[in-house]
């Protein structure tokens, strides 16, 4: 559904604690380069004092009525921020209403919601993005653009990791709470990687793989997931997430290719690659360490890059809304990385590889 070009979309975001509030700076910044594309004006929260607050700092207008909001003519997107176990009828609600919506990661708490999501959009001719920003990092689009030039041939193999120690420094309590969640690390931190698996190897039609809670024992959360999953060749992916990273935050994935490899991470923002004359060879390693970018981080902190990794996401949305097709990751992508998390909850409880 392509929209006019005369004035820009109008966003209201429904939850802005934490990253609700990093989208709202993101779009004033995305609103500042280009005032004919995307403009950021309610802020949404059951908070009465965080709504305005946000609402004052980015210029917009504030309401406790999530609902209300999403039924407004001057609404074109709609930003689902809240805990996962709100995402269901928030996302299905503005999709109803003819909004165009992200949702944060994951899509939801259950794969029953996940799919009335994606069912609600596609009913409705809308678009649904769902909020996996790990692909707009640069070292991930760096990756990925040495996967699409060729330079690392077929892709044969994948593997990645997600942790961070787990604690309060991490989340809300409610990240602790698989009611809430759907689960625990493979569901939290771990889903970013589950979608970048996807992003780098393609598709998977299996899953094995185990859990454990030997640390944190939170109820319904695991906080190691360990998992393989296995593509239409025969080609694996290993993936491990993990709340018990003492060391704190980080991430990466490493694609290795019948021509070189790769290995993508933050934090530091890195790229190391290269490439082999043939099988058997070992390549000569070369760095990509986006100096600029990451100075600018250790001036304005983590939050600089989250927030530009934002601004490029809900960029992309809009300009695909403008021209009336749906950009990666939809929420069918949300979905299938959902699905890969439940698949190895279910293996791991089951001691089965878990077909899709």
């Amino acid at each position: 559904m392509a929209t006019s070009n005369a004035a820009p979309l109008r966003v209201a975001i429904i939850g802005v604690g934490g990253i609700g509030e990093l989208r709202a700076a993101a779009l004033t910044q995305l609103f500042s380069a280009n005032p004919t594309l995307i403009k950021f004006v309610y802020a949404v929260d059951i908070d009465k004092g965080r709504a305005e607050t946000v609402a004052a700092k980015y210029s917009a207008q504030a309401s406790v009525d999530a609902f209300d909001v999403i039924a407004r003519p001057d609404i074109d997107i709609v930003i689902v921020s809240t805990p996962p176990n709100k995402h269901g009828e928030l996302t299905i609600a503005a999709l109803d209403a003819k909004k165009h919506v992200i949702c944060e990661k994951p899509l939801a708490h259950t794969l029953e919601d996940a799919e009335r999501m994606c069912d609600a959009a596609d009913r409705n001719g809308m678009f649904l993005k769902t909020g996996f920003n790990h692909r707009y990092f640069p070292p991930m689009q760096f990756a990925r653009r040495l996967i699409d030039d060729g330079k690392l041939g077929e892709i044969v193999n994948v593997q990645a990791y997600a942790g961070h120690p787990g604690g309060v420094e991490f989340g809300h309590d409610w990240i602790h709470d698989g009611k809430v969640t759907g689960g625990g690390s493979l569901v939290d931190n771990g889903i970013h990687i589950l979608d970048l698996t996807r992003f780098f190897f393609g598709d998977v039609v299996s899953g094995k793989g185990y859990i454990s809670n030997l640390v944190w024992d939170f109820p319904d959360a695991e906080d190691n997931g360990f998992a393989l999953f296995r593509n239409e060749k025969g080609r694996i992916a290993q993936v491990h997430s993990s709340w018990t990273h003492w060391r704190g935050y980080k991430f990466w994935v490493e694609i290795f290719g019948t021509k070189g490899y790769a290995r993508a991470g933050y934090p530091p923002m890195l790229v190391e690659y290269g490439f082999t004359p043939q099988a058997g060879i070992r390549s000569k390693r070369r760095w990509e360490f986006f100096p600029k970018l990451q100075i600018l981080e250790r001036l304005k902190g983590w939050q600089f890059t989250i927030t530009n990794s934002l601004a490029d996401e809900m960029r992309d949305f809009a300009l695909g809304i403008r021209a009336g097709k749906p950009t990666e990751p939809t929420g069918r992508d949300g979905l299938r990385a959902m699905q890969m998390a439940h698949a190895i909850y279910r293996s791991s409880r089951e001691g089965v590889e878990v077909m899709f």
